[in-house]
């Protein structure tokens, strides 16, 4: 396990190159006059190195020319979208242009006031007065008081994804709207207030086998290692975890209840998980990108026989000990020498593994569109917003989703995340600079000048897919008998 050097500072100022990539031709939409919205749309196009599939009739798509990433060529998908009429924002106050407040004393939003700065943003006083609005956590009575030119870092409609509970509802929603779609990533999931969900619950467990495997219950309203019981196979605790949670039980509400991911992919013989960030860099259209992050590696040997102590099953904020960092780029390294890559057949690993976490990005922005990611609760035109996403990963590479995060930690107590943070936030910067400007012309969004390492994901209906892929159904788990647990 590479343990990554602390910073001594977390003003460094750190050279990044911005990349290019043009991305065609995304224009604002106006619904609702004289059948505007139901403008017929058509794919043109597919396929890169990252392999794309049309997953909508509302857009088309074709290549643009191949482009580098971290060494690895791929093409971003195009976008053509064809509507008749063309929304022009309300133009920003000529002093106000170019300007951007952040909430004071608080040391985390460093790393943003230092990408501003790098791209000659001018920083003021007075919120009534900045073009952009940084906070760390959402402030309901600073939305209140947007004018329609401003834009804050948050979204009002967080709450229905960044809660455990309600991310399974949306996502069990969508998969009605959408019977077709396969959210594998999606550990299997039940809500215990939900009878049709318990009877379930009860079935896996009396006539399915599951009292032989290892579940996770779970709070939906906490996150950092908060409200998470681990239930061994054949403990007393799983075998009543109905009765213990009765269906009308205020505490009940909201409690979640999930098979355990086994046979993970570790650090060496330790738990890890891997931090994506997403970035909503507009909601009218929806527009999102995704970036690349790191790993952050938990503090005890890892033990798929023993269950007894949920705190060794959690990656970060166990309080075992301290908790390692790395790289992206040793996180490549990492899945490139796993033992079993060859025998599971995968030419470019790290792409496998990147195009999960990529469609599980774009999934959520399609599942939560109408709830999360519209303008119609906004009193600004128009939305951005800065989000995480925490993953794991199987010995076969298969991906699964932990959670998404609404409040992503900004801490630089490593060199390298000064680093990363730099490069993705003025390239962030760029992107959301470029937007503002196109929407007071009316011009279309995409192509983006300057995306760095951004990689568009979902743009106003059409949804990153990683095509081809099919995961297996004959998974290892880490039941045990009865006689061994404990």
């Amino acid at each position: 396990m590479s343990v990554r050097q602390r910073a001594t500072s977390s003003s460094r100022e750190c050279g990044s190159s911005d990349r290019h990539n043009d991305i065609e031709v995304l224009k604002y939409s106006k619904k609702s006059k004289k059948g505007d919205s139901n403008l017929p749309l058509f794919f043109v196009g597919l396929m890169g190195v990252c392999i794309l599939s049309v997953v909508t009739l509302k857009s088309a798509t074709i290549m643009n020319p191949m482009i580098m990433i971290r060494g690895t060529t791929f093409s971003q998908p195009n976008v053509m979208m064809l509507p008749k009429g063309v929304k022009r924002f309300t133009s920003t106050p000529e002093v106000s242009k170019h300007t951007y407040w952040v909430e004071k004393n608080k040391k985390i939003n460093e790393p943003i006031i230092r990408a501003f700065r790098h791209r000659n943003w001018i920083k003021v006083n007075n919120y009534e007065d900045a073009q952009f609005l940084w906070t760390y956590s959402p402030n309901n009575d600073l939305w209140k008081e947007l004018k329609p030119w401003q834009r804050v870092n948050h979204l009002p409609g967080f709450r229905f994804w960044n809660d455990k509970d309600t991310f399974v509802e949306g996502f069990k929603e969508y998969e009605l709207r959408e019977p077709g779609k396969n959210h594998y990533f999606n550990p299997e999931t039940y809500r215990l207030e939900v009878k049709e969900e318990r009877n379930q619950v009860h079935k896996v467990l009396t006539e399915e086998g599951g009292m032989s495997r290892p579940w996770v219950l779970k709070q939906g309203n906490v996150n950092q290692g908060k409200g998470i019981t681990i239930m061994a196979p054949h403990s007393d605790n799983l075998a009543s975890v109905l009765e213990d949670n009765p269906l009308d039980s205020d505490e009940t509400k909201k409690l979640i209840l999930q098979r355990y991911v086994c046979n993970e992919l570790t650090w060496g013989r330790r738990k890890y998980d891997v931090r994506m960030f997403w970035l909503i860099a507009s909601v009218d259209p929806l527009l999102v990108l995704y970036h690349d992050g790191y790993v952050r590696i938990g503090n005890s040997n890892y033990d798929e026989t023993d269950f007894s102590n949920t705190r060794a099953h959690l990656t970060t904020h166990t309080r075992l000990a301290e908790e390692g960092k790395a790289t992206w780029d040793e996180f490549e390294n990492h899945v490139r020498n796993h033992n079993l890559v060859a025998d599971l057949g995968l030419s470019d690993p790290v792409g496998h593994v990147r195009n999960q976490f990529k469609q599980a990005i774009a999934e959520t922005a399609a599942a939560f569109r109408d709830k999360s990611f519209n303008s119609k609760n906004m009193v600004e035109e128009n939305g951005i917003a800065f989000y995480g996403a925490d993953f794991i990963l199987d010995q076969d590479l298969d991906v699964y989703y932990l959670e998404p995060q609404m409040g992503c930690g900004l801490d630089e107590d490593y060199n390298f995340r000064v680093v990363m943070h730099d490069q993705m936030f003025r390239t962030m910067v760029d992107i959301l600079g470029e937007i503002l400007k196109k929407e007071e012309k009316g011009e279309s969004l995409l192509p983006l000048k300057q995306i760095g390492e951004w990689q568009v994901v979902y743009a106003n209906g059409w949804v990153f897919n990683y095509d081809g892929y099919k995961r297996s159904k004959e998974k290892r788990d880490c039941s045990l008998p009865e006689e061994k647990t404990t």
